[in-house]
């Protein structure tokens, strides 16, 4: 063996040797089968003995669950179930690369309800299923946000990263707080998002809401340090919300 080769298998095996704890702590993804569509992707909650919510995170156009899973469990840090569903195949690409989109928010809507179904009845008792954080990006966004506004009952915490901002209107907010909408958040890359961003939280913040955003120069990505600078919008959705009444609606 040349020194230089050595030098060379020291270096990967000092670098795996560095990088394995923090490997280690990071919960594997899972799949599940769901009935009626393709597998989602899921994290295990940590906490033994007690159900725990949900947060379902939506990819992106042209994007897989994986990715979402993956950027995800680590601010989520095993206090609640991570769902991430599939969607359909992108069919203007090869199978090869593993590329998927949504069909609208009202398909979307019935593939969430088949996910939480499926984790439920694997995990018995471990799913609060009436305890969601919805969280998306970019066209995951857009369809979280449709969701939250047509359904704030069952979404009533919603986490968006470049996209959703412009459904926030001044009458959607209104709507979304009476109905018993409980928290926003914007994760933004680009400055384009982070204008429209700060403008949704004022109109959302307006109508009693708690509402928050973040910006890192990402560009249109979730990569990080973005979704560490939302832990502050987890942690507070991972939180049982306050009573509907204690909140001003306008």
């Amino acid at each position: 063996m040349t020194p230089s080769l050595r030098v060379a298998l020291g270096a990967l095996v000092a670098l795996a040797l560095w990088s394995a704890p923090a490997a280690a702590r990071r919960p594997p993804l899972r799949r599940l089968v769901v009935k009626g569509f393709h597998s989602a992707v899921y994290v295990r909650c940590a906490s033994a003995g007690r159900s725990c919510p949900v947060v379902v995170a939506l990819h992106g156009n042209f994007d897989r669950p994986e990715w979402a899973c993956g950027a995800w469990r680590g601010v989520v840090g095993g206090r609640a179930w991570l769902l991430c569903p599939r969607g359909r195949r992108r069919g203007d690409v090869s199978r090869a690369f593993d590329r998927w989109t949504y069909a609208g928010s009202a398909r979307l809507a019935r593939e969430i309800d088949a996910g939480l179904a499926a984790l439920a009845a694997r995990y018995p008792g471990r799913v609060a299923r009436g305890e969601l954080v919805l969280v998306g990006f970019s066209l995951g966004a857009t369809l979280a946000a449709r969701l939250a506004l047509k359904l704030p009952r069952r979404f009533r915490r919603a986490i968006m990263v470049e996209g959703g901002q412009r459904a926030w209107t001044v009458a959607a907010s209104r709507r979304f707080a009476r109905r018993g909408g409980d928290l926003v958040a914007f994760g933004c890359g680009s400055r384009r998002c982070r204008a429209r961003a700060r403008r949704a939280c004022r109109r959302v913040k307006a109508r009693g809401v708690w509402c928050t955003s973040a910006w890192a120069r990402v560009g249109h990505s979730y990569g990080d340090p973005l979704p560490r600078r939302l832990k502050p919008a987890f942690d507070r959705a991972l939180k049982r919300p306050p009573a509907a009444a204690s909140r001003p609606r306008k």
